[in-house]
C-alpha cells in the first residue's frame, strides 16, 4: 500500500500525507464501495424497495418530480415491481474519511434482474460515515439516456489533493463559503464571458438526461458552453461539508420554462480557499 500511494504521490502530483492516514483513506474508501455494491446486490437479491430501505439514511434525500424529500419515507410508501441494477465506477472520499460519493451506471428490469433492461442511466450516491462505522446513503440522485456500452467494472478511485488541516471549523465554513459559490457559479453562468472552464476540477464529470456521461474538462467545458440554458434558475438547497471541510455536496431545484427538476454538485478543495467541481449531475 506504500509503495501504491507513493507512486500515486510522484506519478499523480498528490502530496504525500502521513502513512496511517493514508490507510484511513483507503480502508474507507473501500468500506463505501463495499457497501454501493451490497446496495445493488441487496436490490437483485431482495428486490430494490428492501435495497433503499436498508441502506438510505434517515434523512436520505431523494428526488420526486425535481424536489427533494425523503428517502426512507419514499420508498416506504412505493409500490415498485421493477427491479434496478447498477454498478460504481467511480467513488471518492473526502480527507477526513467521513463522506463521499460513487456513480456509475444503472438498468431497469421488469420484475426480475434476469429480465431484459428496458431503461438506463447514471446514478450518483452521496455517502456518509455513521458512528458505528458504517455507511448510509445520504442523497441519491440519477439521469436516464441510451444504454452506456461501457460498463466497465473497474472502480476509479480518487483522493483529496489538499488536506486544510489548518483550517478551524472546517466543515462549517466549507457549507457556507461552497453554498455562496455554487449560487454565483449559476450566477455568472448567464454573464461571464468564460463562466465554466475556471471552476472545472480536470477530471469533472457531467451527468445529464438523454446524454451519455461527459468526463474531462474540456470535453465538460465545451458541452456546458454549447448547452447551458440561462433561462433556467438554480436554487440551492442544502451544503454537506466533510468534517475535513475538502469535500462539500451542494444540492438544490432547476426551474424555468415550464420545466422542473433537481441538481447536484460535487465540489472540492484543490488548494487553500480554491474550489473546483468534480462532478455535475442534472436530472430535468
Amino acid at each position: 500500500m506504500y509503495f501504491k500511494q507513493l507512486f500515486l504521490t510522484v506519478a499523480l502530483g498528490f502530496p504525500l500525507a502521513t502513512f496511517s492516514q493514508d490507510v484511513k483513506q483507503e480502508e474507507a474508501l473501500q468500506k463505501m464501495i463495499e457497501s454501493e455494491k451490497a446496495f445493488a446486490q441487496t436490490s437483485i437479491d431482495k428486490g430494490t424497495k428492501n435495497a433503499f430501505l436498508s441502506f438510505l439514511g434517515k434523512d436520505a434525500i431523494v428526488f420526486e418530480k425535481g424536489m427533494p424529500v425523503n428517502g426512507l419515507e419514499k420508498w416506504q410508501n412505493q409500490d415498485f415491481q421493477q427491479v434496478l441494477t447498477w454498478q460504481p465506477n467511480f467513488a471518492e472520499i473526502s480527507g477526513a474519511a467521513d463522506l463521499g460519493y460513487t456513480a456509475g451506471n444503472w438498468q431497469i428490469h421488469d420484475k426480475t434482474a434476469d429480465g431484459k433492461a428496458f431503461g438506463f442511466g447514471t446514478f450518483v450516491t452521496l455517502w456518509k460515515k455513521q458512528s458505528d462505522d458504517t455507511w448510509k446513503v445520504a442523497v441519491d440522485i440519477g439521469v436516464g439516456h441510451a444504454d452506456n456500452a461501457s460498463k466497465s467494472t473497474q472502480i476509479i478511485k480518487n483522493y483529496p489533493v489538499f488536506k486544510p488541516a489548518d483550517l478551524k471549523n472546517p466543515a462549517t465554513l466549507a457549507e457556507r463559503f461552497v453554498f455562496m459559490q455554487d449560487h454565483f457559479f449559476w450566477k455568472n453562468a448567464k454573464t461571464a464571458l468564460n463562466p465554466f472552464e475556471p471552476h472545472l476540477s480536470q477530471n469533472v464529470r457531467i451527468y445529464r438526461n438523454s446524454q451519455l456521461p461527459i468526463i474531462g474538462k474540456d470535453a465538460a467545458g465545451a458541452f456546458l458552453k454549447k448547452s447551458y440554458d440561462k433561462k433556467l434558475i438554480y436554487t440551492g438547497l442544502k451544503a454537506i461539508a466533510s468534517a475535513s471541510g475538502d469535500l462539500v455536496c451542494v444540492y438544490g431545484t432547476v426551474s424555468g420554462k415550464g420545466s422542473s427538476g433537481s441538481y447536484l454538485r460535487m465540489w472540492r478543495q484543490e488548494a487553500k480557499g480554491v474550489w473546483k467541481i468534480t462532478l455535475e449531475i442534472v436530472s430535468i
